[in-house]
């Protein structure tokens, strides 16, 4: 694991939240920056952070930047890493908040908010796009990420399916690693 000063943490994760928007659905941006770019975490720890933080109940992304600093300077790190990614966020918030407050009822505001409200959609499936591809692996990710999704259309409440998803996981995984391995064609 690389050495990051303090200072270095504090401002990736702010820059990290000054150009990454979009809640959970960045979470393929900010894989692409720690496990990618930076190296601070692996593949399987970045997994492990994102289960945790997926199970917990919090702001997802918040909670994986703090996973990470933690990770890479303990408390300390959490802390830093969590301030610089939401002081963005909370700066941008309080602006846009005391501008609605003054232009609120303009068209041209309105027209802004629901402009923003399809890129936010986009968003959310690009990222849907980008983390399935290295996460669904096989036809049991791809089943109980279908049957995940309609259980949440249908309006299941969101533990019986995460509870449910992971007991069926169960026994779809143990069948295919009990499975004995295809024989190599020999050459």
């Amino acid at each position: 694991m690389p050495t990051v000063s303090p200072r270095r943490l504090f401002l990736a994760f702010l820059r990290l939240g000054a150009t990454a928007y979009g809640g959970p659905a960045m979470m393929a941006y900010l894989k692409t920056e720690l496990v990618g770019t930076r190296h601070w975490l692996s593949e399987p720890e970045f997994k492990e952070g994102m289960a945790l933080c997926q199970v917990i109940p919090g702001a997802t992304m918040v909670q994986m930047c703090t996973y990470t600093g933690y990770r890479l300077w303990g408390i300390p790190g959490a802390l830093l890493a969590a301030a610089g990614f939401v002081l963005p966020a909370f700066v941008t918030m309080t602006v846009l908040t005391a501008l609605y407050f003054r232009a609120g009822s303009l068209p041209v505001v309105q027209a802004l908010f629901k402009g923003l409200g399809a890129l936010v959609v986009a968003i959310v499936l690009n990222a849907c796009l980008t983390l399935g591809r290295t996460t669904l692996q096989g036809w049991q990710g791809i089943l109980l990420a279908v049957l995940a999704l309609a259980a949440m259309v249908l309006k299941v409440n969101f533990l019986i399916v995460l509870v449910g998803t992971a007991v069926l996981a169960m026994p779809l995984y143990r069948f295919a690693a009990a499975r004995p391995p295809a024989p190599e064609a020999k050459r």
